[in-house]
């Protein structure tokens, strides 16, 4: 098979955007189509606008509303701009993005090359029977296009109803499935849309997932479509603001406000930085590649790539050309940074989409060398807590943390039997990729009759398809009349809990020790 390709991608705010027009656009999702047939990995394809981004983030650079959400976007395999406000950012950040692709343009599209090709869709999801009119209203228009199915069930991605996600979302998964659709069209409004995605996407067999919240309503023409002149210019927000003005009027200007304040920081940054590179005469443009000299057969084979003392949009293709050989040879890839004096979004998109690229093939990426400017730089652009676990001082020190840590699992506990109560530290992150190996009736064996203690103090992640593992320890042990206390939650852990509205269904304590008095 051939070493994945690094597709052009910028980052703003943390959250990674494809560089594609319509046209690239749509021969990427039918490019994916095809690497079903060799992989059989189930792709997602979200689209984010400034609503989507403060409903992410918060004000704070070391705060995120919604973690999961985040964590979902980062991973996606394919992010397109859906919003005018996003691409001017792209603009003052030095990588304008090429053209703002809108579900409501983007679906159409897909319909009529679906068509051409002989592909289906599956609508999922609207409000009624609104996708059902969508359906029939596109292929009224492209009479070739097949439609796989149509359905509009319920789905529940908070609170206690999510607990049985799983049992609730097999019937939908099940008829997805049977329907051997090529692309699925999924309408239940952001977050629920790409969180119900995500929790499920390694039972679903279908090539292409897209998020398309609220379309179907404007294919159906049950919201009016703005003029193709303003959907061009970016000026549809006027339309929409004339048709329902009491709702939309806070959520467009509040958005875009709070939009402006989240991105102003970076952009004065990199400004900034921009000038100064600019004063230097002297400028360093050679890519350097090696092999530490302290490798032995004990230690997975990495490749040291020095960068040069800019990775901004002249040479980040260049770098990427050199890099990309590398994916499919090495175990790991150390990015060297001591050179380095300016950063644009498209080499941070690089960084992302590198790091992204060896997740997926159970690699890693290491940085060594930031200096201070560079790490503010990251931290301005919410890209420091991404990669803070992948930063070291020197590159002996990723050999050093390699040797550590190259058996430890993604997700692990260790527990220790009291006489009151069964103690257990949760290390790791528990996502919906760890949730699907996980053994519950051996922890339910280690459990037994005992109230439980978890700490979760080494736990950095979890999403919402890993609250099942918490839902059912907490039903296993109701039913014995025993407790289990959530002790030690890290802050991003604890925001999930508070963001899928389950807060309250557990005892959540700050220490182990304030849960060992009530246990008495």
């Amino acid at each position: 098979m051939s070493n994945p390709k690094i597709s052009e991608t910028i980052v703003l705010l943390g959250i990674p955007i494809s560089n594609l027009n319509m046209k690239e656009t749509i021969e990427q999702i039918f490019s994916m189509i095809d690497a079903w047939g060799i992989d059989g990995r189930a792709r997602q394809i979200a689209t984010v606008n400034v609503d989507f981004v403060v409903n992410t983030l918060t004000w704070k650079l070391s705060s995120i509303r919604h973690p999961e959400l985040l964590d979902i976007l980062v991973r996606s395999d394919l992010v397109t701009p859906d919003g005018m406000p996003i691409v001017l950012a792209s603009r003052l950040l030095g990588t304008p993005l090429k053209e703002r692709i809108t579900g409501t343009d983007l679906v159409p599209r897909l319909a009529q090359e679906s068509a051409r090709r002989g592909k289906s869709i599956f609508f999922l999801g609207g409000k009624g029977d609104v996708g059902q009119q969508a359906a029939e209203e596109l292929q009224t228009k492209y009479p070739q296009m097949r439609i796989a199915d149509v359905y509009s069930p319920p789905v529940h991605v908070e609170g206690i109803k999510s607990a049985d996600f799983k049992d609730r979302d097999r019937d939908i998964v099940d008829r997805i499935n049977q329907s051997n659709a090529d692309i699925l069209l999924i309408d239940f409004g952001n977050p629920k849309q790409n969180v119900w995605f995500h929790r499920n996407r390694y039972r679903l067999k279908v090539a292409v997932s897209i998020g398309i919240g609220g379309v179907f309503e404007f294919i159906a023409g049950s919201v009016k479509t703005a003029p193709l002149w303003m959907r061009k210019t970016g000026t549809q927000w006027i339309f929409r603001i004339a048709q329902d003005p009491k709702r939309l009027w806070n959520r467009y200007f509040a958005g875009v406000f709070k939009f402006g304040l989240m991105i102003l920081p970076a952009i004065l940054y990199y400004r900034l930085k921009r000038f100064l590179f600019k004063l230097k005469r002297n400028r360093l443009s050679v890519l350097e590649t090696r092999i530490p000299e302290s490798i032995d057969n004990n230690t997975p084979h990495i490749n040291i790539v020095r960068l040069p003392d800019h990775l901004d949009a002249s040479i980040v293709t260049n770098v990427k050309d050199q890099v990309e050989p590398m994916i499919g040879r090495v175990s790991n890839i150390v990015l060297e940074f001591d050179q380095v004096t300016f950063i644009d979004s498209s080499g941070l998109g690089f960084i992302l989409t590198l790091w992204r690229r060896l997740e997926e093939l159970d690699k890693k990426l290491f940085l060594t060398g930031l200096t201070a400017s560079t790490r503010r730089f990251f931290k301005l652009t919410r890209m420091l807590e991404r990669l803070e676990d992948r930063i070291c001082n020197t590159s002996e020190d990723v050999l050093d943390r390699i040797r550590e840590k190259e058996t430890t699992p993604g997700f692990y506990f260790v527990s220790h039997k009291k006489t009151d109560f069964v103690y257990i530290r949760l290390y790791g992150s528990l996502d919906a990729a760890q949730r699907e190996q996980l053994n519950m009736d051996t922890i339910f064996a280690e459990i037994g009759r005992s109230h439980c203690i978890m700490d979760m103090k080494a736990l950095k992640f979890i999403d919402s398809s890993g609250l099942m593992f918490f839902f059912k320890i907490h039903k296993h042990l109701a039913n014995r009349n025993r407790r289990m206390f959530l002790c030690n939650l890290d802050e991003p852990v604890r925001q999930l809990f508070r963001i899928s509205k389950t807060e309250q269904v557990f005892n959540i304590r700050n220490t182990p020790e304030d849960a060992e008095k009530e246990i008495g």
